[in-house]
């Protein structure tokens, strides 16, 4: 069950005067600008570089030609310290903070930061802490401190460091007088010391350095180059004459393709497709023309010396016109009107390849067959292929028009709206101009009076 709910009367604490703040003095140097802050105390990295090392431990030079040393040159700040004395200035200066903000420090509030320090850690980390004090020596040991050096090699190093090696350089005025050919890039001569016996195991052997080479010697190949040699070798060259007298089976190559050959369509399926049944309707499209008055020639539907025609077979332009089967073998090729239909050799499109032009896909072919379609409806009502009798050409081209379902197509693309996938403006707008040619014309208003 819950605690229930008290409503306290509000009491206000008691606050002191308040402590107007007041803003830092910025002296302002001569030149208007506040001056910059002096640092007084020396930073770790100028204490580390300003280090002192003994004179007598600094290597002596020597010259042949007297016993006394050169005095080292002064370049400047003295080396740094070692790494465990910078460490020991960093400790004892870390506690001297320490120990003097806690001297500032009332037993109270060192009471109030023990305590908030005692609430806000875990007591788990408070055992562990407590472990690791050691309030006698005042530094507790840690883990990441260095190992002490025994006493045996401290005095070792100690008498390495006090011997410093001494470095003897040969004036090479006087070994000039004494030898005036002197032999080109020698190396001066450093005495033995016996310090060096103790120093050479320490050095490094010197890196083996190939002589000079005349300039006449060849150069050898290095056998870890990855590089193409400038000449191949021998085995590796392949002549003709070894293809010649070795025997390579080939496969038997058919002969170069003719298109104007009559056996053009079976030739192709040998050569390409050897392993595909053989289907030649599928290839009709690609047979070439036949010959003017050949047996070919004579099977077609559009033949100029057929005694009738069949209105089906009848082409017509782009422009509307019928088009006989003698002057559409003379139209030229560049007109377009050619296509790989029922005769190809004919220019001009019938009335059932226009009609299954106005269902394509491409609203490019469909504004071509609605354009064509249209002005052909407008001749067939101005009466250029006849009247309204059943044996006028009119009227085969009329029931041409209506089972190629010609009309229902027009009426269809102009009631689609555009964006639906299959509308498109341009030929929506050559379907509706159709509509309106044979509106124009007058051709239904023929076959309303008859």
């Amino acid at each position: 069950m819950a605690a229930p709910l008290f409503v306290l009367d509000v009491k206000e604490k008691e606050t002191s005067e308040a402590i107007v703040p007041s803003f830092p003095q910025i002296r302002s140097g001569t030149s208007g600008f506040p001056e910059h802050k002096k640092r007084t105390k020396v930073s770790a990295f100028k204490q580390k570089r300003q280090g002192a090392q003994p004179d007598d431990k600094t290597p002596k030079v020597f010259l042949s030609s007297s016993d006394k040393p050169l005095s080292p040159p002064n370049h400047g700040p003295k080396p740094a310290p070692t790494g465990q004395s910078f460490k020991a200035n960093e400790k004892s200066n870390i506690d001297r903070e320490n120990s003097q903000r806690l001297a500032s420090m009332s037993p109270q509030e060192i009471e109030q930061a023990r305590q908030e320090l005692f609430n806000g850690l875990d007591p788990s980390i408070l055992q562990m802490l407590m472990k690791r004090a050691n309030l006698d020596e005042g530094v507790a040991p840690s883990v990441f401190d260095q190992p002490q050096p025994t006493p045996e090699a401290t005095s070792s190093q100690s008498e390495q460091a006090d011997t410093a090696p001494e470095i003897r350089i040969e004036d090479t005025s006087i070994s000039i007088k004494a030898n005036p050919n002197p032999l080109p890039n020698k190396a001066p001569t450093v005495p033995h010391t016996a310090n060096d016996d103790s120093n050479s195991a320490n050095i490094p052997p010197k890196p083996h350095l190939p002589e000079a080479k005349d300039k006449d010697s060849q150069p050898t190949t290095n056998p870890d180059d990855d590089s193409a040699p400038a000449v191949p070798p021998k085995e590796y060259i392949i002549n003709a004459s070894d293809h010649e007298s070795a025997h390579w089976p080939r496969a038997p190559q058919p002969a170069d393709l003719d298109p104007s050959s009559p056996d053009f369509l079976q030739n192709l399926h040998a050569k390409y497709f050897p392993s595909l049944p053989a289907d030649p309707s599928k290839l009709a499209w690609m047979a070439p023309l036949p010959t003017p008055h050949s047996p070919a020639d004579r099977d077609s539907p559009y033949y100029p010396g057929q005694s009738s025609l069949p209105i089906s077979a009848l082409r017509f332009s782009f422009r509307g016109s019928l088009l006989p089967p003698r002057i559409s073998r003379a139209v030229p090729v560049s007109k377009g009107l050619h296509h790989h239909g029922e005769a190809p050799e004919a220019a001009g499109y019938t009335i059932r390849e226009l009609a299954r032009l106005a269902r394509s896909a491409v609203p490019g072919q469909r504004c071509i067959a609605y354009q064509t379609l249209g002005r052909i409806l407008y001749r067939l009502g101005k009466g250029e292929w006849g009247g309204v009798r059943q044996d006028d050409v009119s009227m085969g081209i009329w029931r041409e028009f209506e089972e190629g379902a010609v009309l229902r197509s027009l009426h269809e693309e102009v009631g689609t709206e555009e964006g639906g996938g299959r509308g498109h403006r341009s030929a929506r707008a050559f379907a509706t101009e159709a509509i309106w040619l044979l509106e124009k014309g007058g051709w239904k208003d023929k076959l309303k009076k008859a």
